[in-house]
């Protein structure tokens, strides 16, 4: 009688700790499972740094896809992994929170200007202030492009030392 008790005991525990173990495995996949920000499995994407945005894409893509990540909570989790500014222009783009290819493909059209022009130039920095001066600026989206076409350009001029952190606040 106490054998048989001590084996079902056993079969309980055993059936508890697969199914524990089926949980832990679920909770490994989807949202739950992704790494968190700024941890050593998760993708970076420096934004002083826009060429490296199609690897870092490329890196989220394949760890979303191997945690079984929906294009709806790709399109919600992809901004976690870059620092506040981008993450706020990110999230204003067509397509966040529910499309991802929309929103990559908006991404890419966003940066594709950068990844075109040769070396930035003072000379394209203040074709950029005057062109915005002219009152293409309309709304807080406009004014986040411009910002980010600006940030992209003046600091690659101070990176460069062609022009000083007071001659970049100066042209903002």
């Amino acid at each position: 009688m106490e054998e048989e008790s001590l084996r079902e005991h056993t079969q309980r525990e055993l059936l508890n700790s697969t199914e524990n173990l089926t949980m832990l495995i679920s909770m490994a996949t989807g949202v739950l499972g992704m790494p968190a920000p700024g941890s050593r499995r998760a993708p970076e994407f420096d934004s002083q740094n826009p060429e490296e945005l199609k690897k870092f894409l490329e890196e989220f893509e394949k760890l979303a896809e191997r945690h079984g990540l929906t294009t709806k909570e790709k399109a919600k989790m992809v901004v976690k992994y870059v620092d506040k500014e981008i993450k706020k222009f990110w999230k204003r783009l067509e397509g966040f929170g529910d499309d991802y290819m929309i929103l990559k493909r908006k991404i890419i059209e966003a940066y594709l200007k950068t990844f075109l022009e040769d070396k930035p130039t003072v000379a394209k920095l203040v074709k950029l202030v005057k062109k915005s001066a002219k009152g293409n600026i309309a709304d807080e989206e406009d004014l986040d492009m411009y910002y980010r076409k600006f940030w992209i350009v003046a600091a690659d001029l101070v990176e460069a030392n062609i022009i000083n952190k007071k001659q970049h606040d100066k042209y903002f």
